[in-house]
């Protein structure tokens, strides 16, 4: 609320955000929350149902998991025709329902979320935020930690409104 009220108050935008969160934690790239980084941990060979929210005022969030694919089965509580992506695309206020079938090696993998702009001449912050897919029963031979997943870079309007268009077909 102090952001809006400040942006109400001087007429100007809001101010950059210090940190985007999964499960309200920034993620392991920020040293004051390494220790509280989300863990979804995760059987092999199961799969999953996520709820994605993007509960961010004024931002379009990137998100992704390394080495693996989502399938897109619902948005804002509508079922749609499945689609299978290496990330997607959330606006503020929008939910959406993805399966992640965890057939990779046992290991611990990056979720990341990445901010969009359509356009450079408004400030935003610009970090990756962290969580971590973490497999049951690692043992000491395991994959260590993923690399952060590749996410579009912050001004990829054209992948935007391709994925857009793309669930907005799968919706009627």
């Amino acid at each position: 609320m102090e952001v809006l009220e400040e942006f109400i108050r001087t007429g100007g935008a809001p101010n950059v955000s210090d940190a985007h969160t999964i499960n309200g934690q920034p993620g392991d790239l920020y040293p004051f929350s390494k220790s509280e980084t989300f863990k979804l941990l995760v059987d092999q060979n199961k799969t999953y149902l996520l709820r994605i929210v993007n509960a961010a005022m004024n931002t379009i969030f990137f998100y992704s998991i390394a080495n693996h694919n989502l399938t897109v089965v619902g948005v804002d509580g509508r079922y749609t025709k499945p689609v299978t992506i290496d990330y997607m695309i959330i606006s503020p206020g929008e939910t959406i329902n993805a399966l992640l079938i965890t057939n990779q090696q046992v290991g611990q993998y990056y979720m990341a979320a990445r901010a969009y702009s359509s356009t450079p001449l408004i400030p935003f912050d610009n970090t990756t935020s962290t969580a971590m897919v973490e497999y049951k029963n690692i043992g000491n031979n395991f994959t260590p930690f993923s690399s952060t997943p590749p996410l579009p870079t912050f001004l990829i309007i054209m992948t935007q409104m391709h994925l857009s268009l793309s669930l907005i077909a799968l919706k009627a």
